[in-house]
């Protein structure tokens, strides 16, 4: 029942992201979306500041699922290094190596989020979305592949 739960959702996220888009975008999909083919495929290293399991540093009730960090030395459009969800591992990590398989598109912030798998497998958009929700369901956006 668990599983049906999350499911239902997600479901009804991805929907108010679709509303957000038309309301940013109106009815109008604009010509042009972004562009992720400079980073899908791309091999990235960096560090891992939130492991699996830990509390978020500022809302300690979201714990993380997945592990979660930064591509060093890739700056975001917030100014900060690239944040990265992590997908493959089973522990805590400190460093990682891996390849941008999506890009989670927030509609109401400055940064995307990558999504990053340690083995190079692809993932089902189920599998990211399932993954990511625990976080991006306080945002709106749209995952790319």
């Amino acid at each position: 029942m668990e599983g049906f739960g999350k499911t239902a959702s997600i479901s009804r996220w991805l929907d108010m992201c679709l509303l957000k888009f038309e309301e940013i975008y109106g009815r109008n999909i604009p010509d042009s979306e972004p562009d992720y083919s400079h980073i899908i495929g791309k091999s990235v290293r960096g560090t891992v500041d939130r492991p699996l399991g830990t509390p978020h540093p500022r809302y300690p009730e979201l714990v993380y699922p997945i592990n979660y960090g930064y591509v060093d030395g890739e700056f975001a459009g917030d100014g900060a290094e690239q944040d990265v969800y992590l997908f493959g591992a089973k522990d805590p990590l400190e460093k990682f190596e891996g390849k941008v398989i999506a890009v989670w598109h927030r509609f109401d912030d400055v940064e995307d989020k990558w999504i990053v798998s340690l083995d190079g497998g692809d993932l089902s958009d189920e599998e990211i979305l399932g993954g990511i929700f625990f976080q991006e369901q306080f945002f709106y956006g749209k995952l790319y592949r």
